[in-house]
């Protein structure tokens, strides 16, 4: 009987620490599209919230993985996000995430973005997939890679 209770117990916190988890992870990627957004509206990227560990590994089909520091990351997004800014991008949002634990302190997530006009006609989508990390009580980006959409893990 015990050991039937011990077993629920532990069953049921670990849903709970996985549904918290979950939340962290989810705003995690809310505060990426939010700081996406704010660039592409106003010119300028937030220093706050930090979303990547000190070092990350990135990819896609055009590039070979290469390891940079966040602060290196962040003058990589400025510039791609001015790009699609030139290309008449207004504002970008997740259409679908997917988080899959791999362990207490790594997930693979899997999504996908949608590129918006002014005029709030589609202008693409992209798939993209992530590792990311527990630091420190915080959820954090360690590796990406940009590739089609159809190809996301959903």
């Amino acid at each position: 009987m015990r050991a039937a209770i011990l077993f629920i117990l532990f069953t049921f916190s670990s849903q709970l620490l996985a549904e918290t988890d979950t939340t962290k992870i989810n705003k995690l990627f809310d505060s990426y599209m939010s700081k996406y957004n704010h660039y592409l509206q106003t010119g300028d990227l937030p220093t706050s919230p930090q979303l990547y560990t000190d070092t990350l590994m990135l990819m896609s089909s055009s590039s070979k993985p290469s390891v940079i520091t966040q602060t290196q990351m962040n003058k990589q997004v400025q510039v791609f996000l001015t790009r699609l800014k030139e290309q008449g991008v207004n504002y970008v949002k997740w259409s679908k995430v997917n988080i899959h634990f791999l362990d207490k302190n790594i997930a693979l997530v899997s999504n996908i973005a949608e590129r918006y006009t002014q005029s709030g006609a589609l202008f693409n989508k992209v798939g993209a997939s992530y590792y990311v990390y527990l630091v420190d009580g915080e959820w954090k980006i360690s590796a990406f890679a940009v590739h089609d959409a159809k190809n996301t893990l959903l």
